[in-house]
């Protein structure tokens, strides 16, 4: 049941809560964290007046332009044509803190941010879970940003990171290899805010400080030793699932990895299948199912790890 009436939207969460979420800023400068947490939250009714436009800002749609390299007013008309979808999650609510909840790092595919995957997200918290979905500052993000200051974020002044395109040739691999170690380090970032949260370390969100139409009852210290960190998961999409898969050789809390449509060309020299103790739950979609790909996926399909590889038809 919702209050009022609803905008166009994307699909709504088909589990028992309703879910929130909320934006993080650990920090200012190029070392700060930029997420997005969708968790659960105790609300009994809907209320569109707290769901967030999908494209928060036109330089999001700017930067899916130049990845996709569709011109920007095509893009534009485009949105107007079919309405500004909203994401049915309430932005800003408190957090359902009744239990523990399990979490699930996630890393964006190329060209992506913190939002395209919202669907997924606010239904996987619809079911108890605290996803954070990071947005990497490596150039792969279709548009991202840091607040250099206090003064700053108190006046929505953004420092922008724009998507780089990387040529093909003879230096592809060795900068996409380079994209996968920053984007591995930004969650291994992300996994340290975890577990510093759940044991009673709440750092202070530089989101709170910038302007905004919601009222805001989300606070990081609600989610102190909520999160059951014996079961901590990560994710990822495309450059992300090989993001994924990098960081669980770097991170012994991880316990287990859902790699959707992994890009496995960055990493294919790591040797990560001899590296890795973590299960691994490979999920892909028929129109990427590569040959170079599949092989690599292979390496990890042997009698002594418990990987699983599955193909959407």
């Amino acid at each position: 049941m919702s209050i009022g009436i609803e905008p166009k939207h994307l699909p709504q969460a088909t589990g028992p809560f309703i879910p929130g979420m909320m934006d993080v800023s650990t920090g200012y400068g190029e070392g700060s964290l930029l997420m997005r947490l969708y968790y659960p939250t105790n609300e009994k009714k809907d209320n569109p007046k707290k769901w967030m436009s999908w494209i928060p800002e036109q330089s999001y749609l700017k930067g899916l332009a130049n990845v996709t390299t569709i011109p920007y007013l095509f893009l534009r008309s485009a949105m107007w044509w079919y309405g500004r979808f909203h994401i049915p999650a309430l932005y800003g609510e408190k957090v359902k803190t009744d239990d523990k909840m399990k979490c699930i790092i996630l890393s964006h595919g190329l060209g992506s941010c913190r939002f395209l995957y919202s669907a997924l997200c606010c239904d996987l918290a619809s079911y108890g879970f605290v996803v954070v979905c990071l947005e990497h500052k490596d150039q792969s993000a279709c548009f991202t940003y840091h607040y250099a200051n206090k003064e700053a974020a108190q006046n929505d002044t953004k420092t922008e990171i724009h998507f780089k395109h990387v040529p093909l040739g003879k230096h592809h691999h060795s900068e996409r290899n380079q994209q996968i170690k920053i984007k591995a380090k930004e969650c291994s970032k992300a996994i340290d805010f975890v577990l510093e949260l759940n044991k009673g370390t709440a750092p202070s969100n530089v989101i709170n400080e910038v302007p905004t139409k919601y009222k805001i009852n989300f606070d990081l210290k609600d989610l102190m030793g909520k999160i059951d960190i014996d079961s901590l998961t990560i994710m990822g999409h495309s450059f992300g699932a090989a993001t994924a898969i990098y960081t669980c050789s770097l991170r012994s809390e991880i316990k287990q990895c859902i790699a959707m449509d992994p890009w496995m060309f960055p990493i294919k020299d790591e040797q990560l299948h001899e590296k890795l103790k973590q299960p691994i739950l490979f999920v892909n979609t028929y129109t990427f199912h590569l040959e170079a790909n599949v092989k690599s996926m292979a390496k990890f399909l042997t009698a002594d790890r418990k990987d699983e590889m599955y193909t959407i038809l």
